[in-house]
């Protein structure tokens, strides 16, 4: 039986979903990061969780060495095409981002648009902190973006119904133990399909003393894209920037 990750990633319908994460928004965040980060010009970037590429190709962009790294097929064909069609050199691997082996380090290593916590063990979970350990330069910066948990509980929108040209999007969000878990139909041509999501919500103390048990000091914490200060209560994200401890 596929995981819900293997299924909804793979599918026709995962893109339009979420195509209001646009490039805007992550042109947003990687301006943020930079704006954070010294990289210099010709810096080695690491994607682990790259989905489609916005993030990445982004990078590629602007002369980084880019590699990118996910397990959906689908969404990395649409990486690749991307690529192609702008001229980018950028690399992209079918692969698990808790074990993806490089024998090269890399300055800058992302984690982005809550690309974790699909599994339902801890370990399977923060198996990608030690990975993240091996793969780290010594000076580098791991950014790792994720759902700040307390605002989820206090804000869950139960059930929201929107269309997107002829498809009908209906989803159902609630708290089971500790994960968040969303119910996806979608209603097109007399045709419905129905997909799940669900997401381990891990506290920020858990998070850093996963990472801490790691060997990754957490440097700087923000709660937004465009780097607002983290407030347990208010912020929708929680973006830890991090380094290896020395």
């Amino acid at each position: 039986m596929k995981r819900w990750f293997e299924e909804w990633f793979e599918s026709e319908e995962y893109l339009t979903v979420y195509k209001h994460r646009n490039n805007e928004e992550a042109e947003t965040l990687i301006s943020f990061i930079l704006g954070k980060v010294n990289l210099s010009g010709k810096a080695k970037v690491l994607d682990l969780g790259c989905g489609a590429g916005r993030h990445a190709l982004l990078l590629a962009k602007m002369g980084f060495q880019v590699t990118g790294v996910d397990q959906s097929a689908k969404l990395l064909s649409v990486a690749v095409d991307e690529a192609k069609k702008n001229g980018l050199h950028a690399k992209f691997i079918k692969d698990d981002i808790r074990t993806v082996f490089f024998s090269e380090k890399f300055e800058l290593i992302l984690n982005v648009f809550t690309s974790f916590g699909y599994f339902d063990r801890d370990e399977d979970n923060f198996a990608l902190f030690a990975n993240v350990e091996k793969l780290l330069s010594e000076d580098g910066i791991f950014v790792f973006d994720f759902l700040n948990a307390e605002y989820v509980k206090e804000n869950l929108i139960p059930f929201s119904k929107n269309m997107i040209d002829d498809m009908v999007i209906e989803q159902t969000r609630k708290i089971e133990g500790n994960n968040v878990v969303k119910q996806i139909v979608l209603i097109q041509n007399g045709n419905r399909k129905n997909y799940r999501e669900s997401v381990r919500l891990y506290s920020k103390k858990e998070l850093f003393n996963a990472l801490t048990k790691n060997n990754l000091s957490t440097e700087i914490i923000f709660g937004s894209y465009t780097g607002d200060a983290f407030n347990e209560i208010s912020s929708s994200r929680l973006i830890l920037l991090c380094k290896k401890k020395n």
